[in-house]
């Protein structure tokens, strides 16, 4: 029996329950003596890829180095698939699964990280926004103490507003969403009267900026467009400051 048939037959009662990754190596060990060494559970993940493994073969959703769900065969599973290049220190998204369909977004000779699909986009941004609800109504945290989560969840808001993409590296320098070429700097704010700020080192690395607020459990825009358009922009020390109040008055946007 190969590997692959060996894992199906040692789990054959524990779909859909997270183990432990020693745990499923026992069994496979005490059952057919198998070299542990030639049990490598990321080889049979669908949300993992690695380099030299045809991606065909897939049982598990990795969860971490040391646990792994076993979900199977065949299994209409939707998520993203990672890979982290040799050498490399951050993943990649190479593709995506939805409802048992597989887009992969690269060739094997490649490590060119690929688009999120907006499908995706909108499972994400529906789950962003549950974590952000919990955190507020049952943790007791005030949304502007979220930021990170807040400002997540403005950039997969433009991505759906503007039918954009969302940059392909974590981080992106300067910009966060592209539309036609055009790179978007996307800024979310809880404030109600406030000012958003930007970097002026990175002001030429964008063309239009998107600005959301998020108030009274939505996201509406206060502004989209050419960075040039943007109202009563001021100095302050090494960033460029716009009030919000600003933004509301200039609204290009109908909401």
């Amino acid at each position: 029996m190969t590997i692959y048939e060996q894992l199906i037959d040692v789990l054959e009662d524990r779909k859909g329950e997270t183990l432990s990754s020693q745990e499923i190596k026992d069994r496979v060990i005490n059952k057919f003596d198998t070299n542990p060494s030639s049990i490598v559970l990321s080889d049979y993940c669908y949300n993992r890829y690695n380099d030299g493994i045809a991606f065909t073969k897939h049982l598990f959703v990795y969860i971490s180095r040391s646990q792994y769900k076993y979900i199977g065969e065949r299994y209409p599973y939707t998520g993203f698939v990672f890979h982290k290049p040799k050498g490399s220190d951050y993943e990649s998204l190479v593709g995506e699964w939805n409802k048992g369909e597989l887009l992969l977004h690269q060739g094997e000779d490649t490590n060119e990280p690929g688009l999120v699909g907006i499908s995706q986009i909108s499972r994400l941004f529906e789950e962003y926004l549950e974590i952000l609800r919990f955190e507020m109504n049952v943790l007791g945290c005030k949304a502007t103490e979220l930021r990170h989560l807040i400002g997540r969840l403005g950039e997969f808001y433009c991505v759906l507003y503007t039918g954009g993409d969302l940059a392909k590296v974590t981080n992106q320098h300067g910009f966060d969403v592209t539309k036609d070429g055009r790179r978007i700097s996307v800024k979310t704010t809880a404030q109600d009267y406030s000012f958003i700020t930007i970097n002026k080192s990175t002001f030429h690395e964008f063309d239009d900026i998107f600005v959301a607020q998020f108030k009274g459990d939505d996201l509406n825009v206060l502004f989209y467009g050419p960075k040039e358009e943007l109202p009563a922009l001021r100095t302050y020390g090494n960033k460029y400051e716009v009030d919000i109040s600003s933004l509301k008055k200039a609204n290009r946007i109908d909401f």
